[in-house]
């Protein structure tokens, strides 16, 4: 090893904490006004509001005429797009639904059938109690999730639809 460090003199001491005891008779409560002082706050001017309107440009006929067949349009471009939806997603849903509510009557009527057969052999009663899947309530929540999918595509849809009439009829604003 070297001693490059040897020679450097040792300036730094530890330095040795005291620990005021004091008694619970006579210590006061710290308030945080004594704990934090509180800065020196400059008064700043008052906050103040500029309002500013801004005039709506005048349209001429052409384009107000063409603004309201715009509107019309997308009116009616959303109207459809939310009805193809909806009759999509119930009738999905309905499919969906009726598919997942089958094939758990199928596989509960497996399992019902397996129980019996398998008391049969024992010697026993039939058994009344299998655990069943609850297939009607599956069948719900899978039709509501195809019928919420497609709204959300019916969304999405007039949304495009919306800003096409936009961009022929009233251009890039």
């Amino acid at each position: 090893m070297s001693d490059i460090f040897a020679n450097m003199p040792s300036s730094y001491t530890i330095p040795t904490q005291t620990k005021e005891v004091t008694t619970a008779k006579t210590a006061q409560p710290i308030t945080v006004k004594d704990a934090i002082p509180a800065s020196n706050v400059q008064t700043q001017k008052a906050d103040s509001v500029e309002i500013s309107s801004q005039k709506n440009e005048k349209k001429g006929p052409i384009k107000s005429i063409k603004g309201f067949i715009a509107n019309i349009k997308k009116f009616f471009a959303t109207t459809g797009e939310y009805l193809k939806g909806t009759v999509k997603g119930i009738t999905s849903g309905i499919v969906a639904g009726s598919v997942v509510y089958t094939a758990g009557s199928v596989v509960n009527f497996a399992k019902q059938r397996a129980a019996n057969s398998a008391a049969k052999k024992a010697g026993e009663e039939a058994v009344k109690v299998v655990k069943k899947i609850p297939n009607k309530a599956l069948a719900v929540v899978v039709g509501a999730i195809a019928l919420g999918a497609n709204l959300w595509n019916a969304s999405l849809n007039a949304t495009e639809a919306g800003s096409k009439i936009d961009h022929r009829w009233t251009g890039h604003q």
